[in-house]
């Protein structure tokens, strides 16, 4: 059966590759070549394996692993790698600018506050308490009166509680301040607080003084160079003040509250506090109703009137200039000085006169000696206080004044 196999496939064989011969005719020769079964056979098999050789070569080109193209895939592979590293480093440069950007806009913020605090600190050191309540006073003597009471807050504005200022005051005022910010920030802190407590005390005392003559506070700061209308505070752009560290926008009130006490504090320079006689004196008339000493008829008295000795000194009772120097009517020889605010005093019945119109004084200046001028029956002074062209009781102020040093 084998033998049949074999002989049935050389059958084949013979038959697909027969004996051939190739004949080549060059130069009138004939020569011919003879192909046998096993040659072909053999250029058979050589051309199909190099056929199949091109096609496993074709297929890898176009589906499978081309060497060609690795070295491309490789840049493409690092090219992307680079690509994500280069993101990444535009991404912690990014933030790394946010950060530093936010720690700038923050470090501002605190020089601003710290600068803000710092002015508001120089400002209430170079202000100071101008005027203060005396604890202990010596009564003065008037014609039998005298002062019995301090002037007491009158004063019906609402004010802030200040239980919590007075915690926060308790901080210990002795930090130094070249320790970390923080503790620069708590100790500006805390010594803004204690001095917001005592603008706070100026600002009552000098409204009690002020109400003690029985004048509103808000009249006489209606007088004041800051114009009709009462006090404008100046904060300046910043309206909403952010809050910062543990005093946030309480700067901008402790300013509001120091320009309010240097308010009244000028207001105070203008008030006539002192008395208009340089040596000690005694009442002879008082302000009000009374019988006139001429007609001895019930009349209006204007003023109060102090006796003494001719050329006893008479002084401006406030700083402020002389609008009026010489004789006036019934006044005699007299003096009228316009201390600002709206008040303006006059001195009466002067022997002599130490002052010129225009001239400005300090209080405590001489500006004349007592007389009896003009419509007098003896030796003495007539003295006036207008406010908006009214006249008020001098004694209110001159019980005021003993409380101001």
């Amino acid at each position: 059966m084998i033998n049949d196999v074999f002989g049935e496939l050389r059958k084949q064989i013979l038959q697909h590759f027969p004996e051939r011969q190739l004949y080549l005719r060059s130069g009138g020769e004939v020569k011919y070549y003879v192909f046998g079964t096993k040659t072909q056979m053999a250029i058979v098999g050589g051309a199909s394996v190099i056929a199949l050789w091109c096609v496993f070569t074709m297929f890898n080109l176009l589906w499978g692993h081309n060497p060609m193209r690795a070295p491309s895939k490789e840049i493409k592979r690092v090219e992307a790698k680079y690509e994500r590293l280069l993101a990444d480093a535009q991404a912690k440069e990014n933030n790394a600018r946010l950060m530093l950007t936010e720690q700038r806009q923050n470090f501002e913020q605190m020089a601003k506050n710290f600068e803000e605090k710092h002015q508001t600190i120089s400002q209430i050191l170079k202000t100071g308490p101008a005027t203060t309540l005396s604890p202990n006073l010596e009564t003065t003597k008037y014609a039998g009166s005298r002062v019995l009471m301090a002037p007491t807050i009158r004063d019906n504005i609402p004010r802030t509680a200040r239980k919590t200022l007075v915690q926060k005051a308790s901080l210990d005022l002795g930090m130094e301040f070249d320790r970390s910010l923080n503790n620069l920030d708590d100790t500006q802190n805390a010594f803004l607080v204690s001095a917001e407590i005592d603008t706070l005390d100026r600002i009552e005392r000098n409204r009690a003084i002020i109400n003690s003559t029985e004048l509103k506070v808000d009249t006489v700061l209606k007088e004041s160079p800051f114009g009709k209308g009462g006090l404008f505070v100046d904060l300046g752009d910043e309206v909403d003040v952010p809050s910062e560290g543990s005093f946030g926008s309480r700067v901008a009130s402790i300013k509001a509250r120091v320009a309010e006490a240097e308010a009244l504090d000028n207001a105070l320079l203008s008030v006539p506090f002192g008395h208009p006689v340089g040596v000690e004196t005694y009442r002879t008339s008082s302000y009000g109703l009374r019988k006139d000493p001429f007609t001895k008829r019930p009349t209006f008295h204007e003023g109060l009137d102090f006796g003494g000795q001719r050329q006893t000194p008479i002084v401006a009772t406030a700083d402020g200039k002389v609008i009026f120097a010489g004789r006036n009517g019934g006044y005699g020889r007299s003096v009228e000085i316009d201390h600002g605010h709206g008040f303006v005093t006059r001195y009466g019945h002067l022997h002599k006169l130490n002052v010129k119109r225009g001239q400005v004084v300090k209080k405590g200046d001489k500006i004349g000696g007592m007389g009896s001028t003009g419509r007098s029956t003896a030796t003495h002074l007539h003295y006036e206080i207008h406010f908006q062209g009214r006249v008020y009781d001098p004694d209110k102020f001159l019980k005021a004044g003993r409380y101001v040093q």
